[in-house]
């Protein structure tokens, strides 16, 4: 017997669920087929058409839930990559700042490292030969 309760009849679920309901009210020593004292066969068979009925709602609500989770998800998702990207671009837009600002530093110490000759402004002197300056004096 033990073999048959593990074994699902043809009918599906809800079949493989009347014949375990009605081995076990047997077991029990309460036939699924007495009189009014016991739980008739018509009584036993809506009574699990209705825990069918519940189990199929129950599947239904729950796919429902999944696909609200996954909806749910998606606009998350969506919202924090749509984040990164604006966090993204405000991290770039302060190195580029940063590195404006070192290169402007780096170019004062190069110039303040070429000495006080690189920052005077150069004039140019035209110098006249020695044998121009020797006829004019």
């Amino acid at each position: 017997m033990a073999a048959q309760s593990r074994k699902p009849s043809e009918g599906g679920v809800a079949e493989a669920l009347r014949a375990a309901v009605d081995r076990t009210l047997s077991v029990a020593g309460r036939p699924a087929r007495v009189g009014a004292t016991g739980l008739t066969r018509d009584r036993a068979t809506q009574l699990l058409d209705e825990v069918a009925k519940l189990g199929r709602d129950a599947r239904e609500e729950l796919a429902r839930r999944g696909q609200d989770a996954r909806d749910e998800l998606a606009r998350r998702g969506q919202g924090a990559g749509a984040e990164l990207a604006r966090r993204g671009q405000g991290a770039a837009e302060e190195m580029a700042q940063r590195l404006e600002t070192f290169e402007r530093r780096l170019a004062a110490l190069e110039e303040a490292l070429r000495g006080p000759e690189a920052t005077k402004p150069k004039t140019s002197k035209t110098k006249t030969p020695r044998a121009k300056r020797k006829a004019e004096g």
